[in-house]
């Protein structure tokens, strides 16, 4: 990499080189022939020993001139150049991210200029993701501890009815159970942000999993009386099977999450040309614009209440795994109409008797 990084800029630098030498031997004979006009039409001087040591002087003095003047402007804007750099240096060490240095591609600068603009924009990015995950994390963290340690004080308390006891008992299950589960979630995140390709992959059912996942959820629909319905042809799929049933189980879970009691789930997996397809849809309080543009971030909640929300990293999590399969989602929604998750997956199968990747029976 370094090689063909280093061969571009060595061209660029031959070819200035050229240039430059080609454009001094044109001055500097242009000068000579200067001089000499000048020695024998003006200064009327024919000896030819003391003609041309004249025009040697002559010609010496005028380009050690314009030498001195080329230099002086060319330290001038060097000095420019650099004290630029070490300004803009000196505020990132300060702290201040935000800085870029305007440049023109043609400046001898260029190249170190785009290379700090890059390391700026790098630091600026890796700041506000510690900030925000600082902020995020840490006020996530302090509510289920709150409430376990303000429960935990109550149990102490003498005399306390049987009744309360098993109440603040199972909040304290409760907190700790999502304590858990937001730590679990934090570092699968991380992990996934910093991932670059899947690993452990293996070609399996896909419809089969997509079964599995909605008879894993089949309490919490059972719980809320809706009414699932579903379609799980076989198709074969490669990819992580620990990641892509995180990946269903959050969607269908999200489903579940904001549909009313009484509503309906439907998940339906299907195949076109070199696409997979699932569709998630529900017919919960769908969503707004502000909402649906903020969907995938983490943490957002979409004004929902904390206790009812989650954690707000479920989405989140989805559009990492679905971008790690070279795959996308889309969400069509509506307010009090639901909403539709449909992603797209790579026909990716290792079977290449089968057109579509469906297994054969």
């Amino acid at each position: 990499m370094a090689k063909n990084d280093t061969a571009p800029s060595m061209r660029k630098f031959v070819i200035r080189l050229i240039i430059l030498v080609t454009t001094l031997v044109f001055i500097i004979n242009a000068l000579y022939m200067s001089v000499t006009w000048l020695i024998t039409e003006t200064g009327s001087i024919n000896d030819v020993y003391l003609r041309a040591e004249f025009q040697f002087l002559g010609t010496l003095v005028i380009v050690l001139l314009l030498l001195i003047v080329i230099f002086g402007i060319m330290y001038r804007r060097r000095k420019r150049e650099l004290t630029t750099l070490s300004k803009s240096i000196r505020k990132v060490a300060n702290g201040d991210f935000s800085v870029r240095i305007t440049y023109n591609r043609h400046d001898s600068m260029a190249e170190v200029y785009r290379d700090f603009n890059k390391m700026s924009s790098e630091l600026e990015s890796v700041q506000f993701l510690r900030k925000d995950f600082i902020n995020n994390y840490s006020h996530e963290f302090k509510t289920p501890i709150a409430s376990i340690n303000g429960f935990a004080s109550l149990l102490l308390e003498k005399d306390l009815p049987k009744e309360n006891q098993h109440t603040y008992l199972k909040i304290i299950q409760e907190e700790s159970e999502r304590l858990s589960n937001l730590t679990s979630n934090v570092i699968l995140l991380t992990k996934l942000s910093s991932q670059k390709i899947v690993s452990d992959t293996e070609q399996y059912n896909l419809g089969e999993q997509l079964r599995q996942c909605a008879i894993l959820l089949s309490q919490e629909w059972l719980k809320k009386q809706q009414t699932f319905s579903g379609e799980f042809p076989d198709i074969d799929f490669v990819g992580n099977r620990e990641l892509m049933k995180h990946l269903w189980i959050n969607l269908i879970n999200n489903g579940i999450k904001y549909t009313p009691s009484g509503g309906e789930i439907s998940v339906e997996l299907s195949q076109k040309e070199d696409r997979i397809l699932v569709s998630v849809k529900d017919t919960g309080k769908g969503m707004n614009e502000t909402t649906l543009s903020h969907l995938f971030d983490p943490y957002y909640q979409g004004g929902h209440s904390r206790s009812n929300s989650g954690l707000g990293l479920g989405l989140s999590i989805a559009k990492q795994i679905v971008d790690l399969c070279n795959g996308s989602i889309q969400v069509n929604s509506k307010l009090d109409e639901g909403s539709e998750f449909l992603v797209s997956l790579p026909c990716n199968c290792k079977d290449e008797t089968a057109h579509f990747c469906r297994k054969t029976t």
